[in-house]
């Protein structure tokens, strides 16, 4: 069942992203030619090895640039590891973008400590990483490594009919890997959350039932409350014959250090300022084993100066083995600084396995705030196992009466890839 990003999304890692794929081949937006590339990764005993190398052409103004990743992780005792990971960012005569870099180096390592027989049979994790990464120009001296770095623990006690975690991270204002992807800066981070889920299994009608307490707590680095979620997971019930309801109400606190422009046209500027806000949530799904399965939703609650409602209707239909074709429909009303509008998403997935090693997928998406209509088609042969071919193909429209023409094409591009898996 979907529902609100942060309220249903899975259990908070302490992972970052030192390495992110798409940061390979595309600067500010622009693609960049790939000359050459290489992928090795293998397992020997306890033993995990990952490489990666890539070489990029050039594009007009912008050097060609070489990317390498390696990863080495170690298992030891029955289920703990200990990992590094190192990236290498380096652009033809140290200039990218009209500006001075130098080789961009990131190193990171990670830890897990995991046992089963907790308590006799019940599960608990700890895990940590640490990632920093020198100075993007050998000219920057306002920086030292701990403006450059993120760390992070976790506690997990994934146990039925209890569960728990908490995991905490931190990351420096100046942090921004070469070759990973980071979404925020500057902050301390404190998620604890608890869950009672019991079985009922002398019922013939109710599987499980679900109670829980989620919370995040989010701080600058100088303690400052920048976001503070609550969610209360007030009944989440599982029916044998598949079905689900569930009931949330959550607290929303942002802190607004600059004017937020919502729909990035200027039309509604919410000023900086402190906003907190209380929502619900309603959710019915049928079985996903159904040939025909359904979803609807319906939140409501505040939203920074107004209010904000949404209805969510998702439905996927399986005539055949090896068919799966789904759409999904979300309609929001939102009112904010005495203003008002509404947006509407309509989403398409088709899936068509042709054989257990053939087959095509398609995502579509059309919205009516960017007026875009995108398409992401994927077809994947596995010759044998561990040896793919993939072909990707996107293509993006724009629909703007203004320019009196329908759909004109904002974008496309096709990639193919081939993986072989060679084993000794």
């Amino acid at each position: 069942m979907k529902g609100h990003p942060y309220y249903n999304s899975p259990p908070p890692q302490s992972g970052v992203n030192p390495y992110f794929s798409r940061r390979i081949g595309l600067v500010n937006g622009v693609s960049i030619p790939i000359k050459y590339g290489g992928r090795l990764i293998g397992n020997m005993g306890k033993n995990n090895i990952a490489l990666i190398h890539v070489r990029t052409g050039e594009e007009d103004a912008l050097k060609s640039e070489s990317f390498t990743v390696a990863r080495y992780r170690r298992d030891f005792w029955k289920e703990s590891s200990i990992g590094v990971l190192y990236t290498l960012r380096s652009t033809k005569d140290d200039i990218l973008l009209d500006q001075m870099v130098q080789d961009r180096n990131t190193l990171g390592a990670d830890l897990t400590l995991s046992t089963s027989e907790f308590l006799g049979n019940k599960v608990l994790q700890f895990s940590a990483f640490f990632v920093g990464h020198n100075p993007a120009s050998r000219l920057d001296e306002s920086t030292s490594l701990t403006d450059r770095y993120a760390s992070g623990l976790r506690f997990n006690f994934p146990n039925q009919p209890w569960s728990a975690w908490v995991s905490y991270r931190e990351f420096g204002d100046a942090y921004d890997p070469a070759v990973g992807f980071n979404p925020r800066n500057g902050f301390k981070r404190l998620q604890p959350s608890i869950n009672y889920a019991p079985l009922f299994e002398k019922s013939n009608i109710i599987r499980e039932i679900q109670w829980g307490i989620r919370y995040e707590y989010l701080t600058s680095l100088e303690n400052k409350l920048l976001t503070e979620n609550l969610a209360f997971t007030l009944g989440e019930l599982r029916f044998e014959s598949g079905e689900e309801i569930e009931v949330q109400v959550f607290r929303n606190f942002e802190f607004l250090d600059e004017n937020f422009d919502i729909l990035g046209d200027n039309s509604l500027i919410v000023p900086p300022g402190e906003y907190a806000n209380w929502g619900y949530e309603l959710g019915v799904s049928t079985a996903s084993f159904r040939k025909i399965s359904e979803s609807i939703s319906y939140e409501a609650g505040g939203f920074w100066t107004g209010n904000i409602s949404s209805f969510e209707l998702g439905l996927i239909y399986r005539p055949l083995p090896g068919i799966n074709l789904g759409s999904e429909y979300i309609h929001s009303k939102v009112i904010a600084e005495n203003q008002g509008f509404d947006t509407n998403l309509f989403t398409a997935n088709l899936g068509f396995d042709f054989t257990p090693d053939i087959s095509l997928s398609s995502n579509i998406q059309y919205d009516d705030v960017s007026n875009v209509l995108g398409t992401n088609t994927r077809f994947r042969w596995i010759i044998t196992p561990g040896t793919d071919v993939f072909f990707v193909y996107n293509h993006n429209w724009l629909d703007d009466p203004a320019l009196q023409k329908r759909f004109i094409t904002l974008q496309q591009g096709g990639a193919m890839k081939i993986v072989y898996t060679y084993r000794f």
